[in-house]
Formats: C-alpha cells, sequence, structure tokens
C-alpha cells in the first residue's frame, strides 16, 4: 500500500469515526513564560512576516510554504530580509492554508454579490496554527505541560478539563493582552453530552427588560457594562501624543480591559446556555435582534443577546424557532385572540379570564406554536409552575455567575 493509499483510508476512517462524536474547544493558559517571552513575541512576528509576505503576491502561495526560510519585511520605506526560524514547517504551511481559507472566502462574499476589496496586510497575527497532535505540540497530563515545537515545554493551567475519553486534534496558539493561551479541539462520543432533562419542554421570550423569561416563569437578567475604568483609561488615553510610548502603554491597557469585560459577558451567556441545555426541547422565537439597537443598543450590547440567540441556534440537538412576523406578545394564550399593547402594558388580560405577566405569556405563546398546538390542545401548558429540579438546576449553574439575576416566579 502506497503513502497516498494509507493517507486516504487514514481519513476515511477518520471521518467515519466523527459521525458519532462532537467537538470540544477548550482553553488552556500558558505559565511561567518570563525566560521565554522574547521567543513567543519572536514567533508571532514571524507569523505575521509570512502571512503579508504572502498577501503582498499570492502567486507565491504556488510554493511550498513549509520550505520557505525567509521573507521581505517593509522596514519604513526599504525593505529587509528576515529569517524565519522559529516557525516549523507544519505551522508555515497551515498560515499559507489560513490565507487560502481567506481568499476563498472574499470569492463567495463576491460571487453573492457584496462588495469585497483586495487582503489587506496584517499589523497584528495574534494566533498560530498548531495542527497535528503529538509534532507541533504535545501535552503531558501528569506533569500539567506541554511542549511547542520549536518554543520548548511549559506548565499549562486547565488540563484537568479535558476528559480521559477525548480524541485530541488540532490546537491553536492565541496571544492576548492577558497572556498566551492555547485552544484546542477535542472530539467526544455523543453519549458524553446526554443529560436527564429536567423538563420536556420549554418556551423563551427574548426581551430588553429582563433579557429571557421562560414558560414556566423562571426570568433571566444579565448585562455586562464597560466599567469605571475602562472608562478614565479612555479619557487618559485621548490626552496622550499619537506614537508616544505612554500612548501604546494605555492601549495595551485598553485592550486588557475590555478583553476582561468580553471574558465576563462570555462567561454569563454560556451559564445561560448550559442551563437551557437541559430542556430537552427549547423552543424561541427567531426575533431580528440586531434591530433593537436602533432604540436600545446600549442593553443589548451590554448582554449580547444576539450571540445567546445564535448559540441556542447551533448548540441545541433539536432547536424549534417560531417566526419573527408572529404576534406573540399580543396574543392571548389562553384563547388566541389578539389585544393591542403598549410597551408600557406589563400585563395581558383577556376576556375569557385569562390574566398573565406579558413576558411570561409571550414564551407560553411561542411554546404552544412551537409545539404546534392551537389554544384548544395546549392542556396543562398553562400551568407552568416552576419544578423543584428547575430551581435546584437554576441556583446551580446561573447562581455561580454573579452578574445573572435570577428571579422566581412566586
Amino acid at each position: 500500500m502506497t503513502k497516498a493509499e494509507r493517507i486516504k483510508n487514514t481519513l476515511q476512517e477518520t471521518k467515519e469515526r466523527r459521525k458519532a462524536q462532537r467537538p470540544v474547544v477548550y482553553r488552556l493558559k500558558l505559565q511561567n513564560l518570563s525566560a521565554k517571552e522574547e521567543l513567543f513575541k519572536r514567533a508571532f512576528a514571524e507569523a505575521k512576516w509570512l502571512y503579508n509576505w504572502l498577501v503582498s503576491n499570492t502567486e507565491r502561495l504556488s510554493i511550498p510554504a513549509n520550505k520557505i526560510s525567509t521573507v521581505e519585511v517593509k522596514v519604513g520605506k526599504a525593505f529587509e530580509e528576515r529569517r524565519l526560524t522559529i516557525l516549523g514547517s507544519q505551522v508555515k504551511q497551515e498560515i499559507a492554508d489560513r490565507l487560502k481559507e481567506n481568499l476563498r472566502a472574499l470569492r463567495k462574499q463576491k460571487k453573492n454579490g457584496h462588495k469585497v476589496g483586495a487582503l489587506k496586510h496584517k499589523r497584528f497575527v495574534n494566533s498560530i496554527p498548531l495542527k497535528q497532535y503529538d509534532v507541533t505540540y504535545k501535552l503531558d497530563f501528569a506533569q500539567n505541560r506541554i511542549r511547542i515545537q520549536k518554543l520548548g515545554s511549559f506548565r499549562i493551567l486547565g488540563l484537568h478539563q479535558i476528559p480521559e475519553n477525548a480524541e485530541i486534534a488540532n490546537g491553536v496558539l492565541v496571544r492576548k493582552p492577558s497572556g498566551y493561551y492555547l485552544h484546542i479541539t477535542c472530539y467526544l462520543p455523543k453519549e458524553h453530552f446526554k443529560r436527564k432533562p429536567i423538563r420536556e419542554a420549554v418556551g423563551i421570550d427574548f426581551g430588553i427588560d429582563t433579557k429571557i423569561v421562560l414558560s414556566n416563569g423562571l426570568k433571566i437578567d444579565f448585562e455586562l457594562h464597560e466599567t469605571h475604568r475602562l472608562k478614565k483609561i479612555q479619557r487618559k488615553l485621548a490626552k496622550t501624543k499619537k506614537g508616544s510610548r505612554n500612548r501604546e502603554k494605555l492601549r495595551f491597557l485598553l485592550r486588557k480591559e475590555y478583553e476582561k469585560i468580553s471574558d465576563r459577558r462570555k462567561d454569563a451567556q454560556n451559564k445561560v446556555i448550559a442551563f437551557l441545555k437541559l430542556y430537552r426541547t427549547v423552543v424561541f422565537q427567531d426575533d431580528f435582534i440586531k434591530g433593537w439597537e436602533a432604540l436600545f443598543g446600549r442593553q443589548v450590547h451590554s448582554s449580547g443577546l444576539g450571540g445567546v440567540r445564535s448559540r441556542l441556534r447551533a448548540s441545541l440537538e433539536a432547536p424549534v424557532t417560531v417566526g419573527r412576523f408572529e404576534p406573540t406578545s399580543q396574543e392571548c394564550f389562553a384563547c388566541g385572540s389578539k389585544h393591542e399593547l403598549s410597551l408600557s402594558d406589563r400585563t395581558v388580560e383577556c376576556s375569557c379570564g385569562w390574566k398573565c405577566d406579558r413576558d411570561v405569556n409571550a414564551a407560553l405563546v411561542i411554546l404552544r406554536k412551537g409545539l404546534g398546538l392551537s389554544p384548544d390542545q395546549a392542556v396543562g401548558l398553562d400551568r407552568p409552575e416552576l419544578k423543584p429540579l428547575e430551581r435546584e438546576a437554576a441556583a446551580r449553574v446561573l447562581g455561580s455567575n454573579p452578574y445573572i439575576c435570577v428571579s422566581f416566579p412566586r
């Protein structure tokens, strides 16, 4: 059997194995890097030099990237030759492949009618691909260490997150203001993600005042605004001189503060998604959340509500959506009649005797429509009392984040 046939068979076996697996990305932080800080800076600088050298002339993509040892770098108005001493051959090839993917994405956008320009040079490259496990990088679970090709061995934080039955695939070395991280993609069996549901089905109503309201009466609110420290740094930055060292220092502190706020916001989203995954069926309306920013930009941006909706669509096994233009807020759950309500009306009172909180009523209507039931068939859905198991799960999952406010129904 030739080498090409062995590679083809291996790829086919991996493709078949992936059908019973799901990918998960773990973020690990590298520790004790003070002695090799300059080495890491050099590695990311070489990645930028190689990428920009290929961008300046895309015909160079026909050259095997793993054999490139010197590139030309523009310094002022002149060009200088720089040697690539840190990047390995596999990493060089991955950087070239990344450029090809960017070109394919531009071509696809242009084909769809979008106006696109040429690829531009990067001022910073903050990620280096490490494609082959055991070649470009290797993990030592016993010693909590990682070995990266041509960079050395380092202590790593968070290795305990990876389960024993995980199949480790590619990784990405990422540079952030708070340090250096390794994003590892692992494949786990689908049985690993199966949990006993705490309820069969639940409806979700997205809003501004209360971000998420469930059909069982549970209300979840979370907002992370700009901090006072961020505004203080911005005021100082506005007074500095362009190109000064003090300005670069403040810009670094600004990026670090933005990263901190973004991480807190993502953690709140992760907790909400983790809680909603405990339901067997989740029904939500396909709201145009981006359009809400015209009137409620600060609240929408601070919560990342659009990201929650997108992740629900992508992460749930069987997401059920209701049409965007369905009048869920103004429809009576019990009889289906329509009511004219303003934003100040927070209670739905119908002539049939139904009286309910406006947001809870909307969540119940979304649940009924998502399940394909008429008002006469929705027997039992009008009793959405919160079960003890749901209350316990909400306190355990959502209560671990101090920026999430949970309101339980009375």
